[in-house]
């Protein structure tokens, strides 16, 4: 017994201490994901939106995305390295960087106030990409269809979200109910207390591992949410390609993925679209990126 165990062992470690064809190439801050079909999109389930429909089983190549969402700490060392514009908010007090640098004790958040052409250039800078629409809801539910990262059920401290915060499911059936929440509610109240800049309640990258996809990505929900590279436009699903689809050839808007410490539940589900101005820089929007892997 004794010897079969160590025979175990000695080929683990063997098939361990060498990268499979692959893998490699790809960093170890990164995950692979295969090629191969999924289910993009939602059914008229009742709680999806018109613009995640229809679903459509779509085919995508292989590629790799950033486990994590890119961090303060990342986006300092592109700073420093190109002096691009340190990320920063029309409204003072939701910028969450003094000058050059990142608020104390922010460091391994994940970076917001950055726009999408921000988001752009780090990507560049690390030779990545922004992930397409596609790839990274294919990360986020992988091949059975989830509605969230960890799964088919809602999971209230799965990710950073109003939910969490208020430490109970929360749903806003207007822009009222946000507000009421935000502004004068518990969420103000939480934000004064735990915000950074007592606003902003992002928090360090990897506090959910029990919210990672299916493939191991981190915060694909939640905590921030995500520039992709796609433009925007309500009803693209309808005549978008099936195998790797690059978006439309929209023009105003981009695709943010993933809801974030802002959003409510219904806004979790890896389905959800959202976007704004790709000049925009929010206190809720962040980025990570990808790269090709064939």
């Amino acid at each position: 017994m004794m010897v079969r165990l160590l025979t175990c062992c000695t080929l683990l470690l063997t098939l361990t201490d060498h990268a499979s064809p692959a893998t490699a190439g790809i960093p170890t801050d990164m995950v692979l994901i295969p090629a191969g079909e999924f289910l993009m999109g939602s059914a008229e389930d009742g709680v999806s939106f018109d613009d995640e429909r229809p679903q459509r089983l779509v085919s995508v190549s292989s590629f790799a995305i950033d486990r994590d969402e890119v961090t303060n700490a990342q986006y300092k060392q592109f700073v420093d390295a190109t002096g691009h514009q340190p990320p920063s908010h029309p409204t003072a007090r939701f910028t969450l960087w003094h000058q050059t640098v990142p608020l104390p004790g922010s460091e391994q958040h994940p970076v917001v106030n950055v726009s999408w052409h921000d988001a752009v250039a780090y990507c560049r800078w690390q030779e990545k990409r922004l992930p397409t629409e596609a790839e990274w809801e294919k990360a986020a539910r992988g091949t059975d269809s989830r509605r969230y990262p960890w799964g088919m059920d809602w999971e209230l401290f799965s990710a950073n979200s109003a939910s969490y915060w208020a430490n109970r499911t929360i749903e806003f059936k207007d822009g009222d109910a946000w507000k009421a929440f935000w502004v004068t509610g518990d969420g103000a109240r939480v934000s004064r207390e735990y915000g950074l800049n007592g606003e902003v309640l992002t928090l360090q990258i990897g506090t959910f591992p029990q919210g990672a996809s299916p493939y191991g990505v981190l915060d694909l929900t939640g905590n921030a949410s995500e520039w992709v590279q796609d433009w925007y436009e309500p009803y693209s699903y309808l005549h978008a390609p099936l195998s790797d689809p690059q978006g439309p050839q929209g023009q105003l808007l981009k695709v943010v993925r993933g809801g974030s410490w802002l959003k409510p539940a219904r806004n979790i589900r890896v389905t959800d679209r959202d976007y704004a101005l790709p000049t925009d820089r929010a206190t809720g929007i962040g980025f990570r990126c990808a790269k090709d892997a064939w």
